[in-house]
């Protein structure tokens, strides 16, 4: 049997740029800290090794501290970690891997620049690393051999895209769907995607995953925050389990809002994600009358200090007029508009307790959609 860990994409250094800088430096500080994570999962397991599949940083030529702290991350662990460069962070001439202070990294942090196989006797396997040597390129595994007699367990580092349906054009450095059949590989440890692909609640067998980002980037890295621990065992397929690592969780909500009653739904909901390592983004859409919209801006505002961070963005919730101080001095009209303002603010006002419940009630958008309309034909 051969136990070990897989991860990759830590992108140290990511710049957060819609954060503000104090924050934005402190999940740059989380992503150092899941490197210590990481390797505590592999001592605990009794790993073999670590697999790290490459864009360990998020520029090419990485801020010194940074170099620093993961280096001195992994060399206080008691594991062998096995690293290709990404597409990010590519060696070749000038790199950051050809700099001295990445020079002077621990005996037990191998780095793979070139693509030739590997012999790790003391694991009864064979890595083929594929390292990225510049920004963009074709297949990285094209070069892997047919199997050797003492290969033992064969396993790929790659890092690059398998072919989505319907994706625009190539993907950068495709790798083939079929890659592990294709060069005879026990594993294939893939390196690129931020979400774990695929699932690995799920899909708890198989020869080929993205590990994705141990810590959560932006809200579109859904499921992030992970490691894998693969196994490999004669006569089975490689059983894969997800590690949680990261420290950050991140959420969004998008709630349609007409009413107090949605205001209310959507505080709540909001109450029931607090927690100091939760970063939150609220995006209303719908619409509320000025002075309710300002104090749902005031109540969001009033719960920041819950949260990693939380931002609001009510760019898609319109404003509604409730003066009625620029209407045409006609009671009916100023009368309509009122009655409208109400059924914005509360679509069951005025029912009667007779309403036939089979019926549908008045929809808040629509009631919302009217009055924006009623105030345009006056204008």
């Amino acid at each position: 049997m051969l136990r070990f860990i897989q991860t990759g994409d830590w992108h140290l250094g990511q710049a957060y740029r819609k954060f503000d800088a104090d924050l934005a430096e402190r999940l740059r500080a989380s992503r150092l800290e899941v490197i210590v994570r990481i390797l505590a999962e592999a001592e605990r397991s009794r790993a073999a090794f670590v697999a790290v599949t490459g864009d360990q940083f998020d520029g090419p030529q990485p801020d010194p501290g940074l170099v620093r702290g993961m280096l001195e991350r992994i060399a206080t662990a008691k594991v062998a970690v096995h690293m290709i460069p990404g597409n990010h962070d590519p060696c070749g001439p000038g790199s950051v891997y050809e700099r001295a202070d990445f020079k002077a990294r621990p005996s037990n942090l191998h780095l793979h620049e070139q693509p030739r196989s590997v012999r790790l006797p003391e694991a009864g396997a064979t890595l083929f690393p594929c390292p990225c040597s510049s920004r963009y390129g074709d297949d990285p595994m094209a070069w892997i051999p047919s199997r050797g007699s003492d290969d033992g367990w064969r396993i790929a580092l790659a890092h690059g895209s398998l072919p989505v349906a319907g994706g625009p054009g190539a993907p950068n450095f495709p790798i083939a769907g079929d890659a592990p059949r294709r060069f005879d590989l026990d594993y294939v440890a893939l390196g690129d995607w931020h979400t774990p692909t695929p699932d690995p609640t799920t899909s708890v067998t198989g020869r080929m995953y993205y590990a994705g980002a141990p810590e959560v980037g932006g809200w579109d890295e859904t499921g992030a925050g992970y490691a894998l621990e693969v196994v490999l065992e004669p006569g089975s397929e490689p059983r894969v389990r997800p590690l949680r690592v990261g420290r950050h969780e991140w959420s969004e909500l998008k709630p349609q809002v007409f009413s107090p009653l949605d205001v209310g739904r959507l505080l709540a909901e909001l109450d029931g994600l607090a927690s100091p390592d939760r970063v939150v983004r609220v995006r209303p859409a719908g619409a509320l009358p000025i002075a309710e919209r300002a104090a749902l801006a005031a109540a969001v505002d009033a719960r920041k200090s819950r949260f990693t961070a939380l931002l609001y963005d009510p760019i898609d919730l319109r404003p509604l007029a409730d003066e009625d101080a620029d209407l045409p001095y006609d009671p009916v009209i100023r009368e309509v508009h009122r009655r409208l303002v109400r059924l914005a603010r509360d679509p069951t006002d005025g029912l009667p307790a007779t309403f036939p419940k089979d019926l549908p009630r008045p929809d808040a958008e629509v009631i919302a959609r009217a009055l924006d309309r009623f105030r345009g034909l006056l204008h």
